[in-house]
């Protein structure tokens, strides 16, 4: 006997799974029900472009609703609930992938309700004439209405089967490597498949459009997760931003960006305790410029989020950087830093409060040398 791939035996099971249905079932329901699957089918499809098309249609003057509520976001702290809302407000007008995914969600139950409406109404005095005309019949011959559910049910059976097939292709095409790429490669009856109807049907479309989508959709990720901070720490509370404002005082760009480097530096103390719940407990505790200022204890990420809540606060143009800086034993660690912006050197100036107990790491031109940018948000 041939060895049988894990694919081959699932999909002989299916079809013999839907024989054995169809000969309980009979012709005549079995018939009625693969009408029905089919009806379905053709119902979520439908579906489906039209809730692609609406979205679509949508998309614009959704992201421009989105931006004029940000523009009416009250100044100062927000409850929570408020700021969430802003929150997803941002990602909603920056991100079209995103806002695309979120407005389908919304409209396809909406079309497939009104299209499963439309199909009863014109359905139903058809089905008035049908049960008129199956009280007139007799019941057929008992073997050969089983024999005809078999039938019926080997071609369901061949319909799911393909369905399978065509799933494992889409997943084989977006990750070549993985796993279930590799089971199907190994089963004879996906590779004729695959050459004989995915690719001459989709296969260009799929190595082409499909990728380029799905490369888009993670840059997408990456940038909400990138913003995830900043849309956050867009509500500066108004006790912090009065203190920023008092401790930079007067002066150029550079000056009060110094202060306020000063200040963060050196009244923030690090947080070894939080290191030692994430390198040995794997614990990472979540917290605010609002924690953070109140606390006076946090790590480099929180240093920089603090430092850019009061930059801004002041009306200086601050950005957070992560990457690796040097751990003093010739490696390399995580670590989270800043850069404003000076408008009269027209150049952005590296900083990094957490090191300033340690020395004066504004603007020094060796700064490079011990810190490897990553990610700016």
């Amino acid at each position: 006997m041939p060895n049988l791939d894990l694919i081959t035996l699932l999909l002989l099971a299916i079809l013999l799974l839907s024989m054995l249905r169809g000969a309980y079932l009979g012709t005549r329901r079995m018939a009625a029900g693969l009408g029905s699957m089919f009806g379905r089918l053709l119902l979520r499809v439908l579906g489906i472009l039209a809730a692609l098309l609406l979205a679509g249609w949508a998309s614009p003057y959704v992201r421009d609703w989105a931006d004029r509520m940000g523009l009416e976001k009250p100044a100062g702290e927000l409850p929570q609930w408020k700021a969430i809302g802003y929150t997803v407000l941002g990602f909603v007008s920056d991100f079209s992938l995103l806002r695309l995914a979120l407005l389908f969600l919304l409209i396809y139950p909406l079309c497939l309700f009104a299209l499963t409406l439309l199909g009863r109404w014109r359905s139903s005095a058809a089905e008035e004439q049908t049960k008129k005309k199956r009280s007139k019949r007799k019941s057929a011959n008992a073997f050969l209405d089983r024999l005809g559910g078999a039938g019926l049910g080997l071609a369901a059976g061949v319909w799911r089967g393909a369905l399978l097939l065509a799933l494992l292709f889409i997943c084989a095409s977006l990750w070549p490597g993985s796993p279930v790429s590799r089971q199907a490669d190994s089963s004879p009856a996906y590779r004729y498949m695959e050459k004989t109807v995915f690719q001459p049907a989709v296969g260009e479309w799929i190595s082409g459009k499909l990728p380029v989508l799905t490369g888009t959709a993670a840059a997408e990720w990456e940038g909400i997760l990138r913003q995830k901070y900043t849309v956050i720490d867009r509500d500066i509370p108004t006790d912090i931003s009065q203190a920023a404002v008092k401790i930079a005082g007067s002066g150029s760009e550079k000056e009060r960006a110094h202060k306020l480097y000063r200040w963060v530096g050196t009244r923030i103390q690090y947080d070894y305790g939080k290191v030692e719940d994430y390198e040995n407990k794997g614990v990472w505790h979540e917290q605010t410029p609002r924690q953070t200022y109140d606390t006076r204890l946090g790590v480099c990420i929180d240093y920089a989020r603090l430092y850019a809540v009061m930059a801004r606060s002041v009306g200086l143009q601050v950005r957070v950087v992560t990457g690796l800086g040097a751990d003093g034993k010739g490696g390399h660690g995580p670590h989270a830093w800043n850069e404003i912006y000076s408008s009269a050197e027209k150049r952005w100036i590296e900083l990094d409060p957490t090191w300033a107990s340690g020395g004066d790491w504004f603007d020094r031109k060796d700064f490079a040398d011990t810190h490897i940018r990553q990610s700016v948000w």
